[in-house]
């Protein structure tokens, strides 16, 4: 595969094509063309070939052949004892097969009949027996593995019923079936063709994204010498594995390359975003480096974003890190709670001019944050305002102001401007408030999807946590995983419904997950000197409980603790 091919891509969907119009095929089956040029020439062997198009179906059959070499040794193994002749002929058929996979020269040198960059393709597909190399899995790699589970299932299914005799026949069906698919082979003259190939051409597969069109642009506008477009290979791998980071969406690098160019330069729609690029680098090597770069840093923060369990680093002294900033981590771990993407420009650019200037301070660095996560709180995960081209714009505008912002003064007035154009847009106070009393935690109930992602136990544990955070009675930087949600009034005493007050937000607390524990269904005067000493935050309704003598509170005084924590969440926590 030449260094400027994009990533293995398949999904489910086009692995069931596969599946039905070729391994299942009746009759021969066109399985299309493939555009290679001769990359390597050998003597008295074969010639190596580098694939323009076609990588996706020459690497899904290599998955599809492995999956069956590895059912005919297991064919092999399960009738040795009862049908040696079974078992000697699947042994014969599975060494025929891996020679599909890996060939040998007459000097009994062995080659990959196809070379791929990930490490655990030749140790898993080609390979099996190979010492694993340890290299961790990029998101290329995870759809490889994700594609032969896909055709274990499929083969042990044709083969779930027979004797072994018969298993085997149909096993050779099937293998023969991808074989005598027929490809017509166009061969070009050199690599710089296959280049110019790229950009223009959609495989039968998925169709060229804007990451396999960018990584095509820098690597062949770079550079001309081999070495060194190899070098920059790597390091459009090394972005593309970090933004991934464990997320196989196969729009995740189209994403971050967009949201990259929106916290720099003024917007443009997705499908545009090539040519601006294009014409941002021209022709001069230099501006394709220096754009290689800006993706480089921007993936550095990226990588955070978006991860509902993202941790604080540790300070480094005489480094600015936004992600050794706790309240900054905070607000990014905020947004991946409420599923929002749409301020990542901002995020980017905030992070970025203050680990690379002096101009914002951590101060800016947590209000800005801070003001685009309450923002949110309110906008979309209370009053379910969904992200529309002028949010997206407002963010946009604010990080390229940021970016062209030279002095202190300038960033000042970018942040006021900021701040008063996310106030305009706030849902009304009483409509906030509504939202917030309705907020619930039912975990043993069934759910609509829509009460699901409101009453996900992740989101309770941070609207909690926040009041407590707002008294300053827990320090920033918390991870949510080692607290609890106490149900005040046990839920014992609930009817099945989620919009019993005992569910709802006004009988609800944070604690310690050992407190929680050790609670369990106890009364409310009982509960209540634990829950001074070891809950997030004890306010004032629940003080009021304390002295009353209640064994269980009542659903008024639900309401009107659910009531109190509204107007301080509005007012108060997610205040602008």
């Amino acid at each position: 595969m030449p260094n400027f091919q994009r990533p293995y891509s398949w999904d489910t969907e086009q692995l069931e094509d596969f599946w039905s119009d070729v391994v299942l095929a009746h009759g021969d089956f066109f399985f299309g063309s493939t555009v290679t040029w001769v990359s390597s020439v050998r003597d008295l062997f074969n010639d190596t070939y580098s694939i323009i198009d076609g990588q996706q179906r020459l690497t899904t059959s290599a998955i599809f052949l492995s999956v069956v070499r590895d059912a005919f040794t297991k064919i092999a193994s399960d009738a040795s004892e009862v049908s040696p002749d079974v078992a000697q002929a699947a042994k014969s058929q599975a060494d025929a097969t891996q020679k599909y996979l890996i060939t040998t020269d007459d000097d009994g040198k062995a080659y990959p009949v196809l070379t791929r960059s990930e490490a655990m393709f030749y140790e898993q597909i080609q390979n099996p027996n190979a010492i694993p190399s340890g290299h961790k899995w990029n998101g290329s790699a995870e759809r490889i593995g994700a594609a032969r589970v896909f055709f274990e299932t499929r083969v042990l299914a044709e083969l779930s019923s027979g004797g072994h005799d018969q298993q085997l026949e149909r096993l050779k069906a099937i293998r023969a079936n991808v074989l005598k698919a027929r490809v017509i082979q166009v061969e070009l003259a050199s690599e710089e063709d296959g280049f110019l190939i790229f950009e223009t051409l959609n495989t039968r597969g998925a169709d060229l994204r804007l990451a396999d069109l960018a990584k095509n642009l820098l690597i062949r506008g770079a550079a001309t010498a081999l070495p060194d477009r190899d070098a920059i290979a790597v390091r459009w791998d090394r972005i593309v594995d970090r933004v991934q980071n464990g997320r196989l969406d196969s729009d995740v690098v189209d994403r971050f390359i967009w949201q990259s160019w929106n916290s720099r330069r003024d917007a443009v729609k997705a499908p545009e975003l090539f040519k601006e690029i294009g014409r941002l680098v021209g022709s001069d090597p230099v501006k394709h480096i220096e754009y290689l770069e800006e993706l480089e840093t921007d993936s550095l923060i990226y990588q955070y974003l978006e991860d509902d369990d993202v941790r604080v680093q540790a300070k480094v002294s005489g480094v600015r890190n936004a992600m050794a900033v706790a309240q900054y981590v905070d607000s990014v771990r905020a947004l991946a709670i409420f599923n929002v993407s749409v301020a990542n420009s901002t995020a980017i650019a905030i992070a970025r001019k203050y680990q690379e200037t002096k101009l914002v301070s951590e101060a800016q660095l947590v209000d800005v944050m801070r003001l685009v996560e309450s923002f949110h709180f309110q906008f979309t995960s209370l009053t379910n305002g969904g992200s529309t081209g002028g949010t997206r714009g407002r963010y946009n505008r604010f990080a390229v102001r940021l970016e062209k912002a030279s002095t202190k003064a300038e960033v000042v007035d970018a942040i006021k401007d900021f701040a008063d154009k996310l106030r305009a847009s706030l849902p009304a106070r009483e409509a906030a408030m509504r939202a917030f009393e309705q907020l619930f935690y039912a975990p043993n109930l069934r759910l609509t999807q829509a009460q699901k992602i409101r009453g996900r136990k992740i989101f309770i544990s941070y609207v909690l946590m926040s009041f407590a955070k707002w008294k300053r009675l827990l320090p920033p930087g918390q991870s949510l995983s080692s607290w609890s949600i106490e149900h005040i009034k046990p839920q014992s005493l609930a009817a099945d419904d989620p919009k019993d007050p005992t569910y709802s937000i006004g009988n609800l607390t944070l604690l310690t997950e050992a407190l929680n524990s050790e609670l369990g269904n106890a009364d409310l005067q009982t509960k209540m000197k634990s829950l001074k000493k070891g809950s997030a935050y004890f306010d004032a309704n629940l003080e009021s409980w304390s002295g009353s003598g209640v064994l269980v509170p009542s659903d008024d005084q639900l309401a009107q603790r659910a009531s109190t924590l509204a107007a301080e969440a509005v007012d108060s926590v997610w205040n602008l």
